[in-house]
């Protein structure tokens, strides 16, 4: 893991040492129209980009990283704080740190950007003090690349190798800084190594401004916008990524993937939107069941609660290329659910306790079958003997209460099966819901991390992890528990809404 912070921190951060290695630089005037409300960086962009992602200053863009590292920590491994003790092993600097970067000359109240011709990125920022930079580079000088330079309008375009053949370039203009990554297959052939800066530098257009009000529209006033054009993207990466091509080919009408992060003292909130064609939107919204109409309150009060509500037996086959491009298909997890006939799926932890292994859940699938889940109960001991018809509001069910040990509670019918582990788990996921719901999401995952305690987190973290249950949780999943409960709440979902496919993701802490 630690390996792989190393080789992403590289080539952010050593641009950033040499790249005052080009001593100044003329004066740039020429560059592109843009929105009004769009950064300043974006003048840089070229005409039809395959990408960009933009916000009005590095500080508060390394703070929404530092937010999203912490939020992410408990599954990652890494937070903000290790990813500075490496960046600043690594070359001298914290790059989450806004005055350590101010320090040799970032302009970190200006405006960044990162965009792409085609698939390689470049980033551009505003140097506030280049003499800092040369100072820093002085003193960094013995961790130096080996470099060469050619001269591009009047402005000398660096370029240095890296590891796994990766190309880094770099150009100061004016009190601006290019930094661009050239990888292998990247496209870029020995012609037109320099075709990036002379996209970005010279006379362009601005057809990338409808995207980015769009972008910026459905993020509100976010710190981070951006946007994807997807089939660009996906055409000029082509045999790189076939399975990700093939996804793409599913629906034509795909268009692009917005973005927007925002983050203050209280929380950190991200929304991304991939644009569908006019009928996809409609046909995805007709596959998504609707949980019981209890199941909202219910997981809105738990710890954990998890939702997949996307009917599985319609759309399997056609998201099976997508699934594959994300590494989420298995052979075995697709026979498992052959099996099972599951057709969607829920589940809620409300406690637990790591001692004794005492929980109390639920769950609630649509299946097309019961058969499987019929077997999985005759497997309860002495199930004959204590079982004990129950009606849980209309739905005709049982509870089984083993003596010493757990009770247990279900609905089997045709098409769902709901049970509970605990007395009272079933009958509200069936209580009429209090307020209009509206749609529900495809996909949901609620978390409310003091509801347990650190050892019941890390427990659990274990299990999901290692698949083991028993023993002491080890150092990872105690560190992981730790940054979980720094966070008074988290919540992710994907939606269908219109004619976007919309994931939001809030941690509050």
């Amino acid at each position: 893991m630690r390996r792989a912070v190393v080789t992403a921190v590289i080539p952010v951060i050593i641009p950033m040492i040499w790249a005052a290695a080009a001593c100044g630089g003329h004066a740039s005037s020429v560059s592109g129209p843009q929105p009004s409300a769009a950064p300043e960086a974006t003048r840089w962009v070229p005409e039809r980009p395959s990408y960009l992602v933009a916000s009005p200053a590095i500080a508060g863009a390394q703070r929404d990283l530092g937010e999203a590292l912490d939020a992410l920590a408990a599954v990652t491994g890494i937070d903000a704080h290790e990813l500075s003790g490496v960046a600043q092993g690594l070359v001298g600097v914290d790059i989450l740190n806004a005055d350590a970067l101010a320090g040799i000359g970032i302009d970190v109240h200006a405006s960044w950007a990162v965009f792409s011709d085609a698939v390689d990125p470049t980033f551009v920022v505003h140097l506030a003090a280049p003499d800092k930079t040369a100072a820093f580079l002085d003193h960094q000088r013995a961790r130096g690349l080996q470099s060469q330079a050619v001269t591009v309008d009047q402005t000398q375009i660096f370029s240095a190798p890296l590891i796994g053949g990766v190309t880094i370039q770099w150009a100061i203009a004016g009190d601006w800084l290019w930094i661009h990554l050239s990888t292998p297959r990247g496209g870029a052939t020995p012609d037109d190594a320099t075709a990036w800066f002379r996209a970005s530098h010279g006379a362009h257009g601005g057809a990338w401004a409808d995207s980015w009000a769009w972008a910026a529209r459905g993020g509100g006033a976010a710190g981070v916008t951006g946007f994807f054009d997807l089939h660009n993207t996906v055409a000029k990466l082509g045999e790189r990524a076939a399975n990700a091509a093939a996804c793409v080919q599913l629906a034509p009408a795909i268009g692009r993937l917005g973005i927007a992060v925002h983050s203050d003292e209280h929380q950190i909130a991200t929304r991304l939107a991939l644009e569908l064609g006019p009928s996809d939107g409609a046909a995805l919204a007709r596959h998504v069941l609707a949980p019981p109409s209890g199941w909202p309150a219910a997981a809105g009060s738990a710890a954990l609660a998890v939702a997949w509500n996307l009917d599985l037996v319609a759309v399997r086959a056609y998201l099976q290329p997508c699934l594959a491009a994300a590494g989420l298909v298995r052979q075995d997890a697709l026979a498992m659910l052959d099996d099972s006939g599951v057709r969607a799926a829920r589940g809620l932890l409300a406690s637990f306790n790591p001692d004794n292994l005492a929980a109390t859940a639920a769950i609630a699938l649509d299946v097309t079958r019961p058969d499987h889940f019929n077997r999985l109960l005759d497997r309860l001991p002495l199930r004959s003997t204590l079982e004990q018809p129950r009606t849980f509001a209309g739905h005709r069910g049982f509870a089984v209460d083993i003596p010493f040990s757990f009770s247990v509670e279900y609905v089997v019918e045709p098409n769902l099966v709901v049970g509970g582990l605990g007395e009272g788990m079933v009958a509200p996921l069936f209580a009429p819901a209090s307020t209009s719901a509206g749609a529900p999401p495809i996909f949901a995952l609620d978390l409310a991390p003091p509801k347990l305690s650190r050892a019941a987190w890390a427990t659990l973290i274990q299990a999901i992890a290692e698949r083991l249950l028993s023993g002491s949780p080890g150092p990872s999943a105690k560190r992981a528990a730790d940054h979980l409960l720094r966070w008074r709440a988290a919540h992710v979902a994907i939606a269908s809404e219109g004619n976007e496919l919309v994931l939001t993701a809030r941690g509050e802490r």
